[in-house]
């Protein structure tokens, strides 16, 4: 039999409910039902990967044509394999020994038997026979060939299901290549598919991130979908909250979603097999090179042909599903573990550790109880909280001894705390130390990690605190140094001093003080250091210098320097959340730089491969997208994911966003005519409107000014004026430029020639286009109404580009330039149908009306163009005369001309 998991031991459904079928089972079961309805062609097979649904195919497809062919079933076994005609035995009640010896007794046998159990009640005489053959792939060659002998014949069709990698019997096949039987493959679900059924199961909506971590560890296998998500439900990682089923941070898989299945699916494997799994299981992904020495070439192509491992062709060696991994590794008494730990070391040698499976490996060795030296401990649980293996960093850390120690790797547990959204816990976690206040590793140990922590929590005051206690502490470092050593330049003190003025300037940066950052940015500038700085300072001095950049509407600069550091992402971070941090900022830059495509690239490049750390950090990286949705007039869009991203902050928020994605969530509600649930977000936004850091409370409160002028117009645009008016004194004209923008987005005409002004010194495609935008209605030209129509339609923005190319048809035809004005009014036109285009305004709809021809006007002036007469028209309209000459008359006018020989020229034109 196909020895992969799934195939045989636990027979219960655990594919999809029927409400939960993916379109593409939708469709094959429909084809599926077309063909054997028709009986051309004779026979259906099915194939697909365990779990992908092919039982649960075949029992809705019987359903849906029991009133209308017959279904015999045989079930093929891998027992009945080598027994000539093993698989038919089981409905020849009554073949002879001597009909058994040729195919033609056993056919003549088999029509027999089919045709002679058919009722004669009269209600469902003569229906075609359809024989179901679940698992074809076990089925024996004599069998095989007898049902393609009887499919050729017509006399019966054939419903098949088989594993694609087990491989169908040649004569099956034969049926296939001959045209006499469809087949149809049953891939893994899309990721859009996999949220859809699941939530369908659950009863609710699964918000985006559990979707991409469910999707990502199930790799689209329904089976393995609906026990993973069985298994979070049970254990309490997967709850509902407002109707949006979520992830927690304790979410991880523990291997018992598909434990009884792979264990059955197992023991049909000889030893060897058996031992080889389980080596690749707790090894994974394992080198390429210590595979071949560690597992006979025959017992690896066995497995692999069978469908356990991936794909070949890559350097190492991996299960192909995750969960069937975490079933293997969860069934492995540690006994076991450890043998094989030991084979694996003594025969793998160098071959066996490669920074891709190190992590694997120290688990491993962990959970043999073997407890490695301080270093290895502390690069194990170091990079075990990095890849948000929370639980086994915390496990790594609690084996250390010795106070000196703990205190020296106190940043791995709080960084472990600050993963599960618990940033009380890591400030608990960094209270413990420094043990040793000479020593200044110990020192500064733990101090970005403890930031990241202060910040998750708003405590803006307590970050100076911080500072302070490293600058006092800067001197009992320096005492500590031996007279002897030779300082060229600043030293230890000098590196708690600069720690302490990153903190600083961190802090500031928080506060909006872009002022003290600046300063801070100078002083460090002007420093001298004995060594260079550690690189994670080097990173953080970096964003600040971003942070500044985008302070002053240095938009696409600000993205440049955030993305420099995601660049060189590898550095010691010494456990601060760098990449999180950072792609916030780079996200930032992008969107106000007008970057909306690379917005969404990033965003899925990161929720693409990181399953584990986009339930903590995920939902904030979405709010940029939503950003992009909600102001390229896309609400209806914007909704949906706002409504995920607000429910999974609510529960873990640690860059603090809450307040952001509620304040753009009751914008986007507002806009889309749901006034109840924006109302509710913004009670929930206004709630919280002094959580996160200062760019992100001024972006709450200019969005909740929107989402109140969209309720009630004429509350809202005050409100941005005076945050405009206070970000302008505050000397950050690049946060003063988002404002005037929103502004001008609901509406406003007021300080139009400010908004320009600002607009003019800041960079990217989107100030660019409402900078046109305001300086167009400050003039009221209609040449800068096209030019930014221009730079929205390139943004993507194409209600605002309609809305310009409008207003600059009207102030052409207000001029008395009816071409302009026509041309201006054909770009608008073009507009139609394209994303988030919709209507531009009563105004400027009227205007694109008046210069609109009719289409009783327009076939007038295509006959007229064609060369017909008044007359000729009339007789093919079925008109009068005086009416054609009526509708010319208009349609003269709109087209800005005096004549019929101008007509052509103008229509081409």
């Amino acid at each position: 039999m196909n020895a992969s998991p799934g195939s045989r031991g636990d027979r219960r459904d655990y594919t999809l409910a029927p409400d939960g079928l993916a379109p593409t089972q939708q469709t094959v079961i429909a084809a599926t039902v077309e063909a054997l309805r028709r009986g051309l062609p004779g026979a259906v097979i099915v194939s697909g990967e365990p779990g992908t649904g092919k039982t649960h195919l075949v029992e809705t497809v019987t359903e849906q044509l029991r009133d209308a062919v017959r279904f015999v079933a045989i079930t093929p076994g891998e027992s009945l394999r080598h027994i000539p005609y093993g698989s038919l035995l089981q409905c020849l009640r009554h073949l002879t020994p001597e009909e058994a010896q040729d195919r033609v007794g056993v056919l003549r046998a088999l029509w027999a038997e089919l045709h002679g159990s058919e009722p004669e009640d009269g209600a469902h005489a003569e229906r075609p026979i359809v024989i179901v053959l679940d698992d074809a792939h076990h089925l024996d060659d004599d069998s095989a060939g007898v049902l393609a002998e009887a499919v050729a014949s017509s006399w019966v069709r054939v419903l098949a299901t088989a594993s694609s990698s087990a491989g169908l019997p040649g004569d099956l096949l034969d049926l296939w290549r001959d045209g006499l039987a469809e087949r149809f493959d049953l891939g893994p679900l899309s990721l859009e598919e996999s949220r859809d059924a699941a939530g369908k199961r659950l009863g609710g909506r699964l918000s985006i991130t559990a979707a991409a971590v469910l999707h990502a560890l199930s790799a689209g296998n329904p089976l393995h979908l609906v026990r993973l998500t069985e298994e979070a439900i049970a254990a309490g990682t997967l709850v509902q909250r407002r109707g949006i089923w979520l992830l927690t941070g304790e979410f991880a898989s523990r291997g018992q979603a598909l434990g009884a299945p792979v264990r059955s699916a197992m023991e049909s494997l000889a030893p060897a097999e058996r031992e080889a799994l389980t080596l690749i299981a707790l090894t994974e992904p394992l080198p390429r090179a210590a595979a071949r020495t560690l597992i006979e070439r025959a017992v690896f192509d066995r497995l692999t042909d069978s469908g356990w491992l991936a794909d070949a062709g890559h350097a190492s060696v991996r299960l192909r599903y995750p969960l069937v991994a975490d079933a293997i590794r969860a069934m492995t008494t540690a006994t076991r573990r450890l043998h094989l730990l030991r084979r694996a070391a003594a025969m793998g040698g160098d071959d066996l550790r490669q920074p891709a499976n190190e992590l694997r490996l120290f688990e491993l060795a962990l959970e043999t109880g073997a407890i490695p030296p301080f270093h290895e401990l502390a690069r194990g649980a170091a990079h075990a909280v990095s890849r948000f293996r929370n639980d086994l960093g915390l496990r790594a850390a609690a084996l250390v001894e010795g106070e000196t120690e703990r205190s020296l790797l106190r940043a791995i547990p709080a960084r472990a705390h600050l993963n599960l959204g618990n940033p009380a816990a890591a400030l608990s976690d960094l209270s413990r130390g420094p043990a040793d206040p000479n020593d200044v590793d110990d020192v500064l140990a733990g101090t970005l990690v403890g930031f990241a922590a202060r910040a998750a929590r708003g405590e803006t005051a307590a970050m100076d605190d911080d500072a302070a206690r490293l600058e006092r502490a800067a001197d009992a470092v320096e005492r500590a140094t031996s007279a002897g050593d030779i300082v060229f330049g600043p030293g230890p003190r000098e590196a708690v001093l600069r720690r302490a003025r990153l903190l600083r300037a961190l802090a500031a940066d928080e506060r909006g003080d872009m002022a003290a950052v600046e300063a801070a940015l100078a002083e460090e500038q002007r420093a001298v250091h004995a060594t260079p700085s550690a690189p994670i300072e080097q990173a953080l001095w970096t964003l600040l210098e971003g942070s500044v950049l985008l302070a002053h509407g240095q938009y696409v600069a600000s993205a440049r320097m955030a993305g420099s550091v995601l660049a060189q992402i590898e550095i010691d971070d010494e456990h601060f959340p760098l990449e999180e941090y950072g792609l916030v900022r780079y996200l930032s830059g992008l969107v106000l730089g007008g970057d909306w495509a690379s917005v969404v690239k990033v965003s899925e490049g990161y929720t693409g491969v990181r399953s584990r750390p986009i339930v903590a950090f995920g939902p904030g990286l979405y709010c940029a997208r939503a950003f992009a949705l909600l102001h390229s007039d896309r609400a209806a869009e914007a909704v949906p994911m706002l409504g995920d991203v607000v429910e999974n902050l609510e529960l873990m928020d640690p860059l603090r966003l809450f307040a952001v994605a509620a304040s753009f969530a009751a914008w986007a509600a507002a806009a889309a005519g749901d006034e109840e649930a924006a109302r509710e977000y913004l009670a929930r936004a206004e709630a919280c409107a002094e959580v996160g850091n200062a760019a992100m409370r001024e972006l709450a409160a200019m969005h909740r000014a929107g989402a109140a002028e969209l309720l009630e117009p004429g509350r809202g645009l005050a409100a941005l004026t005076e945050i405009a008016e206070r970000n302008r004194a505050a000397g950050r004209p690049g946060w003063e430029l988002i404002a005037r923008v929103l502004f001008l987005e609901l509406g406003g005409r007021d300080e139009a020639g400010r908004a320009a002004e600002v607009a003019a010194a800041a960079e990217g495609s989107w100030a660019n286009g409402w900078g046109a935008w305001a300086r167009a209605e400050a003039d009221e030209r209609g040449e800068g109404y096209l030019v930014a129509a221009d730079h929205f339609r390139a943004l993507g923005l194409n209600r605002r580009a309609r809305a310009a190319y409008a207003r600059a048809a009207a102030c052409f035809d207000a001029s008395g330039d009816r071409v302009a004005a026509r041309r201006a009014g054909a770009a608008a036109r073009a507009c139609e149908g394209l994303p988030g285009a919709g209507e531009a305004g009563e105004a400027e709809e009227a205007v694109l009306a008046s210069l609109r021809l009719s289409p009783r006007e327009q076939d007038v002036v295509d006959l007229a163009v064609d060369g017909l007469s008044d007359r000729q028209i009339a007789d093919r309209l079925h008109l009068s005369v005086r009416t054609v000459e009526g509708h010319l008359h208009r349609s003269y006018a709109k087209l800005g001309i005096r004549s019929r020989e101008d007509l052509r020229s103008a229509v081409e034109d």
